[in-house]
């Protein structure tokens, strides 16, 4: 026992965990440039030379890449420093560049020291799983823990600026616009999130004209509401591995009702944001059309951010343990039936899905709890 608590001690520390996340970004580095997944990282390459030329953004290049470029028009001002250099170092600045960003906002989360230290080596397996496929999801995950942080530390113009980065990193990072209305000055928050959108797109204009911005943005509006993605590593590809006949149209009714009916609780529960921004992360992805493997860094950050911030729970503990060990832990290609409870049938989804009931059940009774207490919603 007292060898475990030495070896806890230790590894979480905040330079043995800088260490570790710089040692799997390095190692992942080896992995991409030794046998060429690189297919994501060409992708925003190729944008950047496209945005530059005028070509269009949104259509198939398969000389070049298969798949389709999803981004905002706005992601190739951003990724310009890293395509301007060599493949291997494109690749390399990025991976590190999105591991230590991501270790930055962490640490600068709001739950103290030690949970601090626990999100980041928790999060880590969910990030090297990332940083192989060169993916965007650990800065829209960080983006989003960054918005809720700056408001948790009174700083919403700022928080507000990752807002508008989380939806021009992805649409639907958006969600977290929820917590401008858990502030006492919610329409400024409103007011400098117009602002940052403004802002953060007009930097385009440095380099395309407005007509040229306006019709990347009707491409990118196209794109992303047609059938072209097709992920659905969610309820959606519960319904059609099963071959469930139940319309899209039910599962989207279902989610939105979930979703008001937990903000409906939520008031009355006391306003709680961390378990608010929690059950965002997890409900944004597990009913969400283009989730694939690699999104649920942000659901499993939810499951973590939970876990660390409800009252101790046994069955609760449990429940995060098999969700952590199943989704993230045990590396893929180790247990057969393992690989195919997580391909197969979306064992990911369902564990992720009985966490958010969990935040769920927990919020109704405190909403209770406080309605018999005659106690006020308070922000």
């Amino acid at each position: 026992m007292k060898f475990w608590q030495t070896v806890k001690s230790f590894v979480l520390q905040y330079k043995v965990l800088l260490a570790l996340y710089v040692l799997i970004t390095l190692f992942t580095y080896f992995q991409l440039t030794s046998f060429g997944h690189n297919n994501n990282f060409i992708i925003y390459r190729e944008s950047v030379f496209h945005f530059l030329k005028g070509l269009p953004l949104y259509i198939e290049y398969p000389e070049k890449y298969f798949d389709l470029f999803y981004y905002n028009p706005v992601f190739p001002v951003f990724f310009m420093p890293f395509a301007m250099l060599p493949v291997n170092g494109g690749i390399l600045a990025w991976i590190l560049f999105t591991s230590l960003s991501c270790f930055l906002i962490f640490r600068y989360m709001p739950l103290g020291y030690r949970k601090n230290q626990l999100f980041i080596l928790f999060i880590m397996f969910d990030l090297m799983n990332n940083l192989g496929h060169t993916q965007t999801n650990p800065f829209l995950l960080a983006f989003m823990l960054m918005s809720w942080a700056l408001i948790e530390k009174d700083k919403p113009f700022w928080s507000a600026m990752f807002m508008a980065l989380s939806f021009l990193i992805k649409g639907y990072g958006g969600i977290v616009g929820l917590l401008c209305f858990y502030t006492k000055d919610w329409y400024k928050m409103i007011l400098y999130g117009l602002f940052w959108m403004l802002a953060i797109n007009s930097l385009m204009l440095l380099f395309i004209t407005p007509a040229q911005a306006i019709q990347y943005y009707q491409d990118w509006l196209q794109i992303i509401s047609s059938d072209k993605i097709k992920e659905s590593y969610s309820v959606y590809g519960w319904v059609t591995n099963f071959k469930l006949n139940i319309p899209e149209f039910y599962i989207l009714a279902t989610a939105l009702t979930a979703l008001g009916g937990f903000l409906i609780l939520h008031f009355f529960a006391g306003k709680n944001r961390t378990h608010l921004i929690s059950f965002l992360l997890i409900w944004v992805i597990v009913f969400n059309r283009a989730s694939e493997p690699a999104t649920y860094i942000m659901a499993i950050g939810g499951v973590i951010l939970w876990h660390l911030s409800r009252p101790k729970n046994t069955v609760s503990n449990i429940l995060f343990w098999i969700t952590i060990l199943v989704s993230t832990i045990i590396p893929k290609d180790l247990i057969g039936w393992l690989d195919k409870l997580r391909y197969d049938y979306y064992i990911k989804t369902l564990l992720c899905l009985l966490v958010m009931a969990d935040i769920y059940i927990y919020t109704a009774k405190q909403a209770m709890l406080n309605v018999n207490n005659n106690k006020p919603a308070t922000v």
